[in-house]
């Protein structure tokens, strides 16, 4: 508990779960998500993946809550609106990171851009895709509308 009340001492303001103790922390980080989009009908979760030295400023640039696994650099950004969503990734694609609206309501899906700028691995994908299904019959368009 003393190393909880140290290590987070500095950002005990700024934290989007609201956890007496220790022990239930983690357990509040892990249901962020699905407690967030209940909250928000209309609400998107972004990640991003970045450096461990561009981390700082992912999570800067994010307006609301945010997640990240500093140890590989996956951050997650939570948005109310699913069209903030989709502005916060026009605005990362022009500074390299990788982004995907992970999250959003269902019936926007189809208006949103989910994957705005895939890199140079969707071919190797959509290759691997092709040599277990030739005739595009499995899941077809599951990939963010492009495998």
């Amino acid at each position: 508990m003393e190393r909880y009340n140290y290590e987070l001492a500095h950002i005990a303001g700024r934290l989007a779960v609201e956890s007496p103790c220790p022990e239930t922390l983690w357990q509040d980080v892990e249901s962020l998500t699905p407690r967030f989009l209940h909250w928000y009908a209309d609400g998107a979760v972004v990640r991003a993946s970045c450096t461990l030295k561009e981390l700082e400023g992912v999570l800067a640039s994010f307006e609301g809550p945010a997640l990240a696994r500093a140890g590989s650099g996956v951050c997650y950004g939570y948005f109310e609106q699913a069209d903030a969503a989709a502005g916060w990734l026009s605005g990362a694609a022009g500074r390299g990171w990788k982004t995907v609206i992970e999250f959003s309501p269902e019936e926007r899906k189809h208006a949103l851009e989910l994957w705005p700028s895939p890199g140079g691995d969707l071919e190797i994908m959509r290759r691997v895709k092709n040599l277990f299904d030739p005739a595009n019959l499995l899941n077809r368009g599951r990939l963010y509308r492009r495998i």
